[in-house]
Order: C-alpha cells, then sequence, then structure tokens
C-alpha cells in the first residue's frame, strides 16, 4: 500500500512539472491561463463544472442507450472488467 502512494504521488509530481514546463515555455497557453485566472475565476469556474456537467450527462446518456440497445456485448464487457480485475490483482 505505501508504495503504491508513493507511485501516485510521483506520477502526479511528474504531471504537475509537465504542465508547469508547458506554460513556461508555450505562449498560447500561458496566455490562455492567466486570462482565465485573472478575470473572474469564480465565473470561469463555475463555467467549467456546468461543461463538465453537461458532458458527463451527455455520456452517461450515451452509455445507457448503447447498453439498452446491445444487451449481450453489455453483459461480455462487464465480464471482461470483471475477468481483468481478477488479473491484476493477482
Amino acid at each position: 500500500m505505501k508504495r503504491s502512494i508513493g507511485e501516485w504521488l510521483l506520477s502526479a509530481g511528474t504531471v504537475a512539472i509537465l504542465l508547469l514546463v508547458l506554460l513556461l515555455i508555450y505562449d498560447p497557453v500561458r496566455d490562455d491561463v492567466t486570462r482565465r485566472v485573472m478575470t473572474k475565476p469564480s465565473a470561469e469556474i463555475s463555467t467549467v463544472l456546468s461543461r463538465v456537467r453537461h458532458q458527463t450527462e451527455t455520456a452517461a446518456a450515451l452509455a445507457r442507450d448503447t447498453a439498452r440497445s446491445n444487451s449481450e456485448l453489455t453483459v461480455f464487457a462487464i465480464a471482461a472488467v470483471v475477468l481483468l480485475g481478477f488479473m491484476l490483482r493477482s
């Protein structure tokens, strides 16, 4: 357990460093982040949250419709995920 937490922290730190390097090197990304952070961050956060909520609801509705129309494939996919879980556990 201790090792997996350390690996997770190492991965998160690596992603953070890569994002910082991207912000320092690439001007369009830096300008976009600066514009979003400096101008009404709470409004920007609520806009982003509403977009994420909308995309999540859309993806869930699409998955639900697909699962209903392809029930055999859904059962196969669930069984495959369960088997993959057992394989990764050992």
